[in-house]
């Protein structure tokens, strides 16, 4: 993730100077400072995108490999139910 670097003193100076008073000028760099400690904790759409593609692949392979699993033992059972049956009859 980019990180920007914010000057404090000179935003707070910038909306003294236009008529804002102090009081305002630090609440407003507060909140600028928390959206962006915060904003480290966003994903991005890309980002979001690749990771699930990755966990359904994932998904996709685990599920192949059970159902072939199964596969393979409903053929061992009906074949077993096949010679037990010929072995009866």
């Amino acid at each position: 993730m980019t990180t920007l670097t914010f000057d404090t003193h000179a935003a707070i100076k910038v909306m003294k100077d236009s008529g804002l008073e102090e009081a305002h000028a630090e609440s407003i760099v507060s909140a600028i400072q928390m959206s962006e400690r915060h904003g480290e904790d966003l994903v991005t759409k890309a980002y979001m995108k690749a990771y699930m593609n990755t966990a359904l692949e994932n998904l996709e392979e685990r599920v192949i490999a059970r159902m072939t699993i199964r596969l393979g033992l409903m053929l061992f059972a009906v074949a077993g139910l096949a010679v037990a049956a010929a072995k009866f009859f």
